[in-house]
C-alpha cells in the first residue's frame, strides 16, 4: 500500500539540492514519487510502505547530506 508523507528538510539550499532528493525516485527501491522545494524546504515523497519505512527515507537523506526536521502524512 502507497503511503505519502511530507518532510521538512533543513540544508537544501538551491535547485540543484531538490533534484539531488528527488532522485531518490529512481535510486531507492520502494519510493514511488519524490518531489522537493528547496523554497519551502520540504520534500514529498509516495512509497511503498511494504518495502519500505519512513526511517529509512529519512537515512536515505541524510545520507545525501541534508537532515529530516520532521514529516507528517500528506
Amino acid at each position: 500500500m502507497a503511503k505519502r508523507i511530507k518532510l521538512k528538510i533543513q540544508g537544501m539550499e538551491c535547485p540543484n539540492c531538490a533534484m539531488l532528493l528527488e532522485r531518490i525516485e529512481d535510486k531507492v527501491p520502494g519510493v514511488l514519487l519524490a518531489e522537493a522545494s528547496y523554497r519551502k524546504a520540504q520534500m514529498v515523497v509516495e512509497y511503498d510502505e511494504a518495502r519500505l519505512t519512513e526511517a529509512q527515507i529519512a537515512a536515505e537523506v541524510e545520507r545525501l547530506g541534508y537532515q529530516v526536521i520532521s514529516s507528517e502524512l500528506d
